[in-house]
C-alpha cells in the first residue's frame, strides 16, 4: 500500500467547488494524500490524530500546515504586485534591469519558492516570452502552481504574468542535465538559506518546506551550458556564492539581498 504523507481535507464549510477541487487533487496525485472529512475538527486535532501535515482546500486557496506548526503556508504574489506596478510606471525593476530582460526572452527560474521573482520576470518577457520555474518540494510546487492559476489581482497584467508561468516539480541539477545547450536566454538562482528565511517574516509559512540545498559547482557548470546570455544570482549580502562562482556582484545599499551576474555572450 502506498504510504500517505499529507492529510488532505477541506475548510470547515466547504462549497461544491471546494469538494470538486478536493477530488481533483486526489486524482492528480501530486502528493501522497490521505483524505479525511473535516467535520468540525481543528487543524491541531487533525495534526495530532493522524500525525501528518495537513493540506486544506479552502474557498480561495490551498493552505499547508506542517506537523506541529500553527502557521499555514499559502500562495500570495507578495512583492511582485507593487514591483510590476512600479515597473510599468517607472520602467525600472532591479531584477529586470540586471537580467536585461526583454519581451520574447526565455527564462529558467531554478528556485521558484513563493514565485514573486518568477512573476516579475514573466511580466518582463511578456506573452511572446517564456518562464519555466522549478521547485524541488512537491508541496510548494503544488501550492504555488495552484495559486498562480487561481489568484486574482485588480491589475490584469499581474494575472497575465502569473498564468503564463510553467511550474515543474523538479530538482534543478537533474532538470538542467536534461536540457540541450543554449536552451534558455537567462537562468536564475535564488537559493533559500536559513539566514534569509529567518530575516523574512513573510516567509514564515515556508520554513518547513524550504529547500536549503547549497548551490553547487555542478549546477553552475550546467547553467553555463544551458544559458545563452547570462546567469543571475540573488543571495544574502554575506553569502560566499558571489566570490565562489565569480559572479559580478551588484550591491544594493537598501537591501540585504544582492544580485550577481555571469555574462555568457
Amino acid at each position: 500500500m502506498k504510504k500517505e504523507n499529507v492529510l488532505l481535507t477541506t475548510c470547515l464549510r466547504p462549497t461544491a467547488t471546494v469538494k470538486t477541487r478536493l477530488h481533483q487533487l486526489m486524482q492528480e496525485g501530486a502528493l501522497d494524500f490521505h483524505l479525511v472529512e473535516r467535520k468540525k475538527m481543528s487543524i491541531h486535532t487533525l495534526q495530532q490524530t493522524y500525525q501528518l501535515p495537513v493540506l486544506v482546500v479552502d474557498k480561495q486557496r490551498l493552505e499547508y500546515y506542517a506537523l506541529e506548526e500553527k502557521t499555514s503556508f499559502f500562495f500570495h504574489p507578495s512583492s511582485a504586485v507593487f514591483r510590476i506596478k512600479q515597473f510599468d510606471t517607472t520602467g525600472y525593476d532591479p531584477l529586470i534591469a540586471i537580467a536585461c530582460l526583454e519581451e520574447g526572452m526565455t527564462v529558467l527560474d531554478c528556485t521558484l519558492g513563493l514565485g514573486s521573482d518568477a512573476i516579475v520576470m514573466s511580466h518582463a518577457v511578456g506573452s511572446s516570452g517564456q518562464v519555466v520555474a522549478l521547485e524541488s518540494k512537491a508541496e510548494t510546487a503544488l501550492i504555488v502552481r495552484e495559486g498562480l492559476i487561481a489568484w486574482q489581482e485588480g491589475y490584469e497584467p499581474i494575472n497575465d504574468a502569473m498564468r503564463r508561468i510553467e511550474v515543474l516539480n523538479e530538482q534543478h541539477i537533474r532538470y538542467l542535465k536534461t536540457l540541450p545547450s543554449d536552451s534558455f536566454d537567462v537562468i536564475y538562482f535564488d537559493p533559500m538559506f536559513e539566514k534569509t528565511v529567518t530575516e523574512s517574516t513573510h516567509l514564515n509559512g515556508l520554513r518547513t518546506l524550504a529547500d536549503y540545498e547549497v548551490l553547487s559547482i555542478e549546477a553552475i557548470e550546467e547553467a553555463k551550458r544551458v544559458a545563452k546570455k547570462r546567469i543571475v544570482l540573488k543571495a544574502h549580502f554575506e553569502s560566499e556564492l558571489f566570490n565562489q562562482f565569480a559572479f559580478e556582484r551588484i550591491k544594493r545599499k537598501s537591501s540585504k539581498l544582492h544580485y550577481g551576474v555571469i555574462e555568457l555572450s
